[in-house]
């Protein structure tokens, strides 16, 4: 986790650093596709504040390369001794990672009981319970389970429909 809008930043500043220590790291710092009632589209961090780095092997140098890197806040987990995802977790990494850092827009539908499924786009197939609608809008916030926390995310959606 590294200081909220230093995101890319922090990025550049870790691969410089890690550069000839560590050939085999790639940092991800992934954003979404939002659409703006005026009718143009931005961009919007997907985690603000979460780099997610991979790698083969995680040395103690790097570890502490890392945490001296302006923004830098903590590792996932444990500050003494980083974690690797698994599970859910790294399933939904692999995933945003095969879509690349940049997520289009996806296609949702929800049901009153405030649960939602992602039926289309980069993040097809995630479940959460929605905590607000904007339909002026058309975005929902959605609690979703993922790498040991619960995070909210802001999506807009194309399509709505009654499950």
């Amino acid at each position: 986790m590294v200081k909220t809008g230093a995101e890319e930043q922090f990025k550049t500043v870790a691969a410089e650093k890690l550069g000839s220590s560590d050939a085999t790291a790639q940092f991800y710092f992934f954003k979404k596709q939002m659409h703006a009632r005026a009718g143009t589209n931005f961009l919007e961090p997907l985690f603000p504040g979460y780099i997610f780095m991979e790698t083969e092997n995680l040395e103690v140098e790097s570890v502490e390369a890392l945490k001296k890197i302006k923004g830098f806040y903590h590792f996932l987990f444990s500050n003494d001794s980083p974690q690797k995802l698994q599970g859910y977790d790294l399933d939904y990494f692999e995933r945003f990672r095969r879509s690349g850092e940049l997520l289009g827009l996806s296609k949702v539908t929800f049901d009153k009981d405030q649960r939602i499924v992602i039926v289309g786009g980069p993040l097809k197939g995630f479940e959460g319970n929605i905590i607000r609608v904007n339909r002026r809008c058309r975005r929902v916030t959605v609690e979703i389970d993922m790498f040991g926390y619960s995070k909210k995310v802001d999506l807009c959606y194309a399509d709505a429909e009654a499950v």
